[in-house]
């Protein structure tokens, strides 16, 4: 599948949730979410990949930034939605300064990369730095990869087309639980609203 050039200077590559306590080697065959979510992003070969992707990208001049899902223990988790609800009972994770709430090794930021913690909400579009920061960078295009597919991922995707931002998934650089969901979502929901395209084409793409 091939892509439109993406243009030098208007065009930025986020990560999403991509962290040691959701996606980690170590987690798979372990019991919850972060386990399954680890065997997902391990047998799609989602880190490889996405490592050689962030370097074309960085070697082409491409802005690198991250977005975090954090646990702050000052900041309650809230009562809702329901999926609060079941963080609330589970031991903490995510706890911000912790190894846990770190980008996995793999695709460790680098110096010149852009790191977004968010305290509150289910994707990176509300509660975050986001949008300000692409602004800051005149990108107009926006490239995306992490997890999950059907929920950070996509709200991140519906919240960018809403204002107009052109989205890139990188559909074999992203991942969720189970993979059936991964797979509607990417054939049905996203290419509504974004090129849905795998990493060699976006790596194209780049030139």
């Amino acid at each position: 599948m091939s892509l439109e050039p993406l243009p030098r200077g208007a065009t930025a590559m986020l990560v999403v949730e991509l962290q040691n306590d959701l996606v980690h080697p170590s987690l798979v065959g372990t019991k919850g979410l972060g386990g399954k979510l680890a065997e997902a992003v391990r047998d799609r070969g989602v880190l490889p990949r996405l490592a050689a992707l962030l370097g074309r990208c960085r070697a082409v001049g491409v802005p690198v930034l991250y977005a975090t899902k954090e646990r702050h223990p000052s900041i309650p988790v809230p009562e809702r939605p329901a999926l609060y609800r079941a963080a609330r009972r589970m031991e903490a994770k995510l706890v911000t300064g912790t190894w846990g709430a770190q980008i996995v090794d793999d695709i460790a930021p680098q110096e010149s990369d852009i790191v977004l913690a968010r305290f509150t909400s289910i994707d990176p579009s509300h509660g975050s730095a986001l949008w300000e920061v692409l602004r800051n960078l005149n990108a107009s295009t926006l490239i995306v990869a992490g997890i999950s597919t059907t929920m950070a991922v996509e709200g991140t995707v519906r919240a960018a087309a809403n204002r107009g931002v052109r989205v890139v998934v990188v559909e074999d650089c992203c991942a969720s639980f189970p993979h059936e969901w991964h797979r509607f979502s990417a054939e049905n929901i996203l290419p509504l609203l974004a090129d849905v395209v795998p990493a060699s084409a976006v790596e194209a793409a780049l030139g």
